[in-house]
């Protein structure tokens, strides 16, 4: 059988993705904590339920714990369709043979894992669209405009948009090039015109009883994400699915990087907005004396993303 790049330890990758997610998500509780303290005191004004920063920022949580959980089902899936697989050879240890023109059971359990996979992929592609809302609505002129991912791009290239003197600038401008312009390119794809596809490579034991199936995704889908997946490698879908989701959380970090940066360096620490006869979360810094914004131990936390590259 060919040589299959997949993912040997399922449980761990799946804890590494959690993890990851999780530490992510740090950055943008800092996010929300930083604009309720440089730029519009939010806390506990929202009059009904959240105030749209949190309602923003938790639409980019849903979608990336969306992609983990259909990450999860794919292994469950996978898992099952192995069991299964071994049950048949079990009652009858020629189910499988005979078949000339492709084997109905293998094609069927491919479909069904694409199925999923393509889930994953909207979810992620989503999410960065869900985070160039979030970016309009801190530092655009309409907050309420809803803005999408490309559009987002073009206004960090543009020399008179509201992002033109923004240090996050250039961390979307790359994520762009190297991840997302491919990756919205592929999902536009999977929407309009075809469906994604890989085969089904099935091994098993006689004498044991254990099968092993491995997706092997198409040529495409290693073209589409030629900057993440080598196209000299075949790769399980498993791993694909498990690859995407990590660049797509790394990648986001990479733009809250910028913008904690963005407030770090362009924002007074020691000045924050007050509402008239409101009140304001603060911390204090021990090294500088000084009253801060309460995003520093969040910040602090969310850098430890880069441990995951």
């Amino acid at each position: 059988m060919t040589n299959i790049k997949t993912i040997e330890k399922p449980k761990e990758c799946f804890d590494e993705i959690e993890k990851l997610i999780e530490v992510v998500f740090h950055g943008f509780m800092a996010f929300a904590m930083d604009y309720g303290y440089h730029i519009n005191n939010i806390f506990g004004q929202a009059e009904k339920g959240k105030h749209a920063i949190y309602e923003l920022r938790d639409n980019i949580h849903y979608r990336l714990n969306s992609s983990k959980l259909h990450f999860y089902l794919m292994l469950r899936r996978k898992m099952d369709i192995e069991h299964g697989f071994a049950q048949m050879l079990k009652n009858d240890p020629k189910v499988f043979d005979g078949f000339l023109m492709g084997n109905p059971h293998f094609e069927f359990a491919a479909d069904e894992i694409m199925a999923i996979y393509d889930s994953i992929i909207f979810h992620l592609s989503s999410s960065f669209d869900y985070l160039a809302m979030l970016v309009q609505f801190v530092f655009g002129k309409n907050p309420q405009e809803n803005l999408q991912w490309i559009t987002l791009v073009k206004h960090c290239y543009s020399n008179v948009s509201d992002f033109n003197d923004r240090k996050f600038k250039e961390n979307v401008r790359n994520v762009d090039r190297d991840f997302v312009s491919k990756f919205n390119d592929y999902r536009a794809e999977l929407i309009h015109r075809k469906k994604s596809t890989s085969f089904a490579s099935v091994s098993w034991e006689l004498s044991s009883g254990v099968v092993d199936v491995k997706f092997k995704c198409s040529d495409k889908i290693k073209s589409a994400f030629k900057k993440t997946l080598n196209k000299n490698e075949d790769y399980c879908i498993t791993y694909v699915a498990y690859t995407l989701i990590k660049q797509t959380v790394l990648n986001i970090g990479f733009v809250l990087e910028g913008i904690k940066n963005e407030f770090a360096e362009n924002y007074n620490p020691h000045s924050p907005v007050m509402n008239k006869g409101g009140l304001q979360l603060t911390s204090f810094n021990p090294e500088t004396k000084f009253m801060e914004s309460p995003s520093g131990m969040y910040w602090e936390t969310f850098m430890t993303y880069t441990n995951y590259k």
